[in-house]
């Protein structure tokens, strides 16, 4: 099974420019993207996908690394705010506000904006810019050329958040109750959340004993023994990429669920605007 393009990639979001915010914002706009090239992923917002990719790093650390910022790469607005836990991460990688993808052309950039209303181009040169594009992110279901996919299937992970693989493990217990998921790699470690038995995770990282996961739970860190591993991404339906000629009707709850978000989203949006319209009249 051959990956898609990660130029190709690049291309797919100008189908959509000029669509508004209230259809899809930021992550919807990458995740519709991907569709078009054959990938169905849905994450739970721009930090969880900074977390999902196998490598992130600084622009100037992307070229160091691999060579170039390859088209289709995924860009990150991060900073160390402390603004992603609001959101549930407790794990020191910072907040991913906003995500986008590298287009290598005009601006150099394309997202959904909501202060500029949609789908846009914006600014992006291979450099970090001061209160833009600062972070960069690879994920290994993109063929990115011969020469980034190898150095990405031999990576380490850079201080910030990559992966060294896409490896999956599911959650087991001997007594069925639940596991916990903690913030550290040690029991009087902070709980982030408790996991049941069959919760398929993400490894990000090797602990000895405790293993760093990614999970719809949250991530976190829990004991190697209550995991089971099941194999790499392309041998797990939740990671694999879907092959480009597989139509769209073959996924017809994903699609629901797509719909159901992008109500919620314009539903939340709608609610924001009338509280600011209330405020005011106050």
């Amino acid at each position: 099974m051959s990956k898609p393009s990660a130029e190709a990639f690049s291309l797919a979001g100008d189908k959509f420019l000029g669509r508004s915010y209230e259809e899809m914002d930021c992550q919807q706009f990458v995740e519709n993207a991907m569709k078009e090239v054959g990938i169905r992923k849905n994450l739970a917002g721009s930090n969880a996908w900074f977390r999902f990719a196998t490598w992130t790093g600084t622009p100037e650390e992307c070229k160091k690394k691999f060579g170039s910022i390859p088209k289709g790469a995924l860009l990150f607005i991060w900073s160390n705010d402390g603004g992603e836990k609001a959101r549930g991460y407790k794990d020191g990688l910072g907040n991913a506000s906003h995500i986008g993808i590298k287009t290598g052309r005009g601006k150099g950039a394309i997202n959904s904006s909501k202060s500029r209303g949609g789908v846009c181009e914006s600014k992006f040169a291979d450099k970090s810019i001061k209160g833009g594009w600062n972070r960069v992110g690879l994920w290994d279901a993109f063929d990115y050329g011969d020469n980034i996919n190898a150095a990405l299937a031999g990576n380490q992970g850079s201080e910030e958040g990559g992966k060294a693989s896409m490896q999956y493990a599911i959650v087991t217990s001997p007594d069925g109750g639940k596991v916990n998921l903690r913030t550290g790699p040690g029991k009087h470690a902070d709980l982030v959340n408790q996991l049941s038995p069959g919760t398929e995770v993400e490894i990000v990282s090797d602990e000895g004993e405790w293993l760093r996961v990614t999970s719809k739970k949250g991530n976190g860190y829990i004991m190697r023994k209550f995991l089971e591993m099941t194999g790499s991404a392309a041998e797990n339906w939740d990671g694999a990429y879907i092959p480009a000629n597989v139509p769209a009707a073959t996924d017809p709850v994903g699609d629901g669920l797509d719909d159901v978000r992008a109500a919620l989203v314009s539903i939340r949006d709608q609610v924001d605007a009338l509280l600011v319209r209330l405020s005011a009249a106050g």
